[in-house]
């Protein structure tokens, strides 16, 4: 229960106010007087990391800080990120004339922006197969038919309507008897899915339950396509999904599923003989022994959305797309809406749960009311920001997620404001914190701590080649998404137009993970960042930080000067990856050239870069999540509040107000027109 509850600051729960754990997605510190005189933690939880308001520049366990010896002004922060909207790579951007002061009425803008909604039609599959046998066992299949074909008989009007008779009488006809090592009648892997009904009912319940599905993901958000009847050989889905769509990707990413009940698998002799010598197909036997589903095949769509017209454009037309591995293929069209730069409010969604909670406002699970998305809104208080002397971090946040594109980072699909409020919309990632699966693993095994640093080194590659400084990479600042995949979170401690050559002198971070130039005042650049890649890489093999202890000048002391030590049989390339990222001399540590130095490593020599960009790995673990909107990793203590959007009678003077324009986002930079008093931006 800890995924994103503390991902926003949420105020104190009852384990806050035991553990005072205090991360965010976004950059807010509640309680920095109280936790500034807590310096130990029973149970591993982080010291406090340290912000430029710190009391101490001691900090207690394990949240984020930043203390600067000389507070950026929000003036000189205005140019910071006027720069760095004027760096990196372009995008389309619109700029927009309109003041933004209270009391303003806006002006429509009519130009086309970089925004629309993609709308996808899945017809039918075909094809599809499994790639192993299953058992002959007519009374089985008969049932399990019979369970799916009654409500498919509905559609028996239809192409691709099931008979069951017809199949079943078919069976004796393709088993083949005495097969395998357990001499028995199996039916083989190619004409399988053809007796597996799409979708059955399952016993007392009306509601069909798909055995074969897929899932399409866009910018990180993601739709399921369940079929309506038909075999799992021949779905029927005739389904429609729209995603919106605010930054121009050029593909869809598409995954197929299948909930195969283990009573169809050949016997236990048959399946330990069969995967003693093929680790995919011992992988797959074991999820569905274990009730859980498990991944056919997936495929890139590719798409062009760089359209100049206000038109809507059809991108595929009844596409059959084939599966990489061609286990099947799928039946589709897409179509791509352009959108005008239409004003968005609070009303443009409907408010399903609240998840977190705390003085600066609430952060909630919301639908967009136009394409039925999922996405998480974070409303906060401009009064509680300006008090707080946020506003340099959260516009700083606003902007660095506007700008980055990278599938293992949170994506900003939204912001906005009223007079009273800002408004974050981000895709709601609901598998859980990086720190809480570590909790309660105690360590990850070689592989997929590999994989998790792979990904996250992408993504901190990526705000490289921003010129912006994470600084803040920590376990809680890591979700996973459905899959397994890395998310990046929170980026209020990130610092912009970092150069390579560049330093910096802000005493920030989190205590655990700071490195020993910064401890020692001498400035630091992008190279920062693979110490801290380091010290969570060392974290995740071992459970701990390497150089952890619960006195926090002991552990300065240690990170300083106290010898890397490895436990007895480290795999070797781990831990001559782990000596050259956690070299004291950041201008001799691994990366210092570039992010390239670190994935030419022999410790990575196994992994296609491009095919993990691609999102082409299975992950090595998959979150316990039902579906996209699945809240079961939120704390109850905010999912079982009624979702609303409280009133806030405050009034903020226009030059207060003049502090958040430009922090209207809906697909490009819109650098005004951001908000009219007594109402939600329009």
């Amino acid at each position: 229960m800890y995924s994103w509850k503390n991902k926003f600051k949420f105020g104190k729960s009852k384990e806050e106010k035991e553990v005072k754990h205090t991360s965010g997605f976004f950059h807010h510190n509640d309680a920095k007087q109280e936790e500034a005189s807590s310096h130990k933690n029973s149970d591993m939880s982080r010291k406090e990391t340290i912000t430029d308001d710190s009391p101490s520049v001691i900090a207690p366990m394990r949240s984020s800080r930043d203390a600067s010896s000389t507070a950026t002004s929000t003036t000189n922060l205005s140019d910071e990120l006027s720069q760095f909207s004027n760096s990196g790579p372009e995008i389309n951007e619109n700029v927009d004339q309109h003041q933004d002061i209270a009391g303003s009425q806006p002006i429509p803008n009519t130009s086309t922006s970089s925004s629309g909604v993609m709308t996808i039609k899945v017809y039918n599959g075909d094809g599809f197969v499994l790639p192993f046998p299953i058992t002959a066992n007519n009374q089985i299949l008969s049932k399990l038919l019979n369970s799916g074909v009654a409500h498919a008989e509905q559609h028996s009007s239809q192409p691709h309507a099931v008979n069951v008779d017809q199949l079943i009488s078919q069976l004796s006809r393709v088993t083949i008897n005495n097969q395998g090592p357990g001499d028995e009648s199996l039916i083989p892997d190619e004409i399988s899915s053809k007796f597996i009904p799409a979708t059955i009912l399952l016993p007392g319940s009306n509601k069909l339950n798909p055995l074969l599905y897929f899932t399409i993901e866009f910018d990180n958000t993601v739709a399921t396509i369940e079929p309506e009847y038909g075999t799992m050989e021949q779905p029927i889905f005739n389904k429609i999904s729209t995603f919106d769509v605010t930054r121009k990707l050029t593909f869809l990413k598409v995954d197929v599923f299948a909930r195969i009940p283990s009573i169809l698998l050949p016997s236990k002799t048959w399946q330990q003989k069969m995967s003693a010598s093929d680790e995919k197909l011992k992988g797959m036997l074991e999820k569905i022994n274990w009730n859980e589903d498990i991944h056919l095949d997936t495929f890139h769509l590719p798409i062009n959305l760089q359209i100049d017209s206000a038109a809507n454009i059809r991108l595929y037309n009844h596409h059959w797309v084939t599966l990489d591995n061609g286990f099947g293929k799928i039946n589709l069209s897409v179509d791509y809406k352009p959108s005008k730069n239409k004003p968005i409010t609070i009303d443009d969604f409907d408010l399903l749960k609240v998840i977190g909670k705390g003085s600066f406002g609430k952060v909630m699970q919301v639908r967009k009311k136009d394409t039925q998305k999922i996405y998480a809104l974070k409303a906060i208080r401009k009064s509680y920001i300006v008090s707080k002397s946020e506003v340099t971090h959260t516009l700083a946040e606003r902007t660095v997620l506007a700008r980055v594109d990278c599938p293992f980072i949170v994506p900003l699909k939204f912001s906005f404001q009223s007079p009273e409020k800002l408004y974050f919309v981000l895709a709601f990632i609901n598998g859980g914190e990086l720190f809480y699966h570590l909790q309660k693993e105690g360590r990850f095994d070689l592989s997929r701590s590999r994989f998790y640093t792979a990904e996250l080194l992408c993504a901190l590659e990526t705000l490289h080649d921003l010129d912006v400084i994470y600084r803040d990479l920590k376990p809680e600042n890591i979700l996973l998404d459905y899959q397994g995949h890395i998310a990046l979170c929170d980026f209020g401690l990130c610092k912009l137009n970092m150069k390579d050559e560049d330093k910096t002198d802000t005493f920030c971070g989190t205590p655990e993970y700071l490195a020993p130039e910064l401890l020692l005042g001498q400035g630091y650049s992008k190279v920062v960042d693979w110490w801290t890649l380091g010290v969570l890489l060392y974290e995740m093999l071992t459970g701990l930080p390497p150089y952890y202890d619960e006195d926090v000048p002991k552990m300065y002391k240690k990170i300083l000067q106290e010898p890397l030590r490895f436990p007895d049989g480290f795999d070797r390339d781990a831990k001559d990856l782990l000596i050259g990222l956690l070299s004291r001399d950041p201008t001799r540590r691994l990366g210092r050239n570039g992010a390239d130095e670190i994935k030419n490593h022999p410790f990575f020599s196994q992994l296609s870069w491009k095919r993990l960009w691609m999102k082409g790995y299975i992950p090595p673990y998959k979150p316990h999540v039902s579906n996209a909107a699945d809240t079961s990793n939120f704390d109850q203590e905010f999912t079982k509040e009624k979702p609303v959007d409280s009133v806030v009678d405050e009034f903020l003077s226009e030059s207060v107000q003049k502090q958040f324009g430009g922090w209207t986002y809906v697909g490009n930079e819109q650098l005004g027109s951001s908000m009219v008093q007594g109402r939600s931006i329009r």
